[in-house]
């Protein structure tokens, strides 16, 4: 169990732990405290002196040392993690279900009072809380079962991120010192903890008493996690009273190349190009600033992004991610599924191998070469759409592949 007594701050990180976990929105740490790599029970008496340098209590240091294991189950873990190649179509699918909808609504009316004490507190509404809480852990039921100690200690060890997983791994030692997690303390393989899944170099500054016991309970407590998880959202830049995505629809001839990131334009100029919001009403003002996110191309659904979807973003930089968790808020909120055209499903990873050799060889950036619909890749398939006279929704298809070879 997590106990902390009435700790509040302003740095927090959230990352997902159904399906994949994005590592990219970790917070930069600089250097690394000791170097990487090496035998691995050197490394931890490396780690451990900065432990004690920093104040930690030598004693409890050698313990939880002690009780740091090299596990090969986290590597092959955090080597897998960008294999991850389902479309927004799949993913959604699969993150939408009827459990995540029923049992969020029963949720929200179940910790009512604690919702609205996060809303009046931060300004963030239930559904979107919740949103979060089922993307991550189902409601606190897949919380992960990896030792923490060991699962930090072994990636603080590994040569790819130490820089990063140093810090968190001196930061799990000095809870375990304090008494605020427990050698048995258990949580997602990289290192998160709790119903919200919190890197344990933020507990102490997000930690909240949302049930009001005292203390703060991330792994079994649903109202600490709610009440971290709006404090950590009201940091980020909610902006309260404000949407975050909504569903839009216009014909076959709209120019789809304006949509995607850096093509942002005011509400009203998005309406002059024919866009209609599907509810018959927009949910901002004509000055909003909005960007077009259609994340599976133009027969796949369509949304205008508005500033708070920024903070999904900064929550985890997985393009589909961002977007199924915004809808399922918006579902929790009242709204209806998507709507769809029965897009082509996504090319697989051969296919899309194959397509990112040829946009490269032919001088676009493509970045990795690795079968994964990234940035990168799809503002290159952008570009050779309009080259090919074709629509540029950055959606490749088999017959752009055929086209090319």
């Amino acid at each position: 169990m997590i106990v902390l007594k009435n700790f509040i701050g302003k740095r927090f990180f959230i990352c997902i732990f159904i399906n994949v976990i994005s590592l990219q929105g970790f917070h930069a740490m600089g250097d690394p405290l000791v170097n990487c790599g090496g035998n691995f029970n050197q490394f931890l008496q490396r780690i451990g002196a900065k432990a004690v340098e920093r104040g930690i209590d030598k004693n409890s240091v050698l313990l939880a040392l002690k009780y740091s294991k090299h596990s090969q189950k986290v590597l092959e873990m955090d080597r897998k993690q960008r294999t991850f190649r389902l479309s927004f179509l799949n993913f959604s699918e699969r993150a939408i279900n009827t459990y995540r909808l029923r049992n969020g609504t029963k949720n929200i009316e179940r910790y009512k009072k604690t919702f609205q004490l996060a809303k009046s507190k931060y300004g963030v509404p239930a559904e979107v809380i919740t949103a979060f809480w089922a993307m991550e852990t189902d409601f606190g039921a897949v919380q992960g079962k990896f030792n923490t100690l060991s699962s930090l200690a072994t990636l603080a060890h590994d040569c790819r991120r130490p820089e990063m997983f140093q810090e968190e791994y001196v930061s799990a030692i000095a809870l375990f010192a304090d008494g605020f997690i427990k050698k048995e303390i258990t949580g997602a393989w990289a290192g998160e903890i709790g119903q919200v899944q919190m890197l344990p170099s933020d507990i102490k500054i997000f930690g909240q008493d949302g049930d009001g016991d005292g203390i703060v309970d991330l792994k079994k407590s649903a109202p600490d996690a709610i009440l971290t998880a709006a404090a950590l959202i009201s940091d980020m830049g909610w902006i309260p009273n404000q949407p975050w995505i909504e569903e839009v629809i216009m014909d076959s001839g709209f120019p789809w190349e304006e949509a995607g990131f850096g093509r942002e334009r005011a509400l009203e100029a998005w309406k002059r190009l024919g866009i209609k919001s599907r509810t018959g009403s927009f949910k901002m003002n004509d000055q909003a600033t909005a960007t077009l996110l259609i994340p599976q191309g133009r027969k796949g659904p369509k949304f205008l992004a508005y500033s708070n979807f920024n903070i999904y973003l900064s929550w985890n930089d997985s393009f589909i991610y961002t977007v199924t968790a915004a809808h399922l808020a918006n579902r929790l909120g009242g709204a209806k599924k998507f709507a769809s055209s029965d897009p082509e499903d996504i090319l697989t990873v051969e296919e899309m191998i194959e397509l990112q050799k040829i946009l490269k060889s032919k001088g676009l950036n493509v970045g990795e070469i690795d079968g994964i619909l990234g940035r990168n890749t799809r503002q290159s398939v952008r570009k050779i759409q309009l080259e090919l006279g074709l629509p540029g929704d950055s959606w490749p298809t088999r017959n752009l592949l055929k086209k090319l070879r």
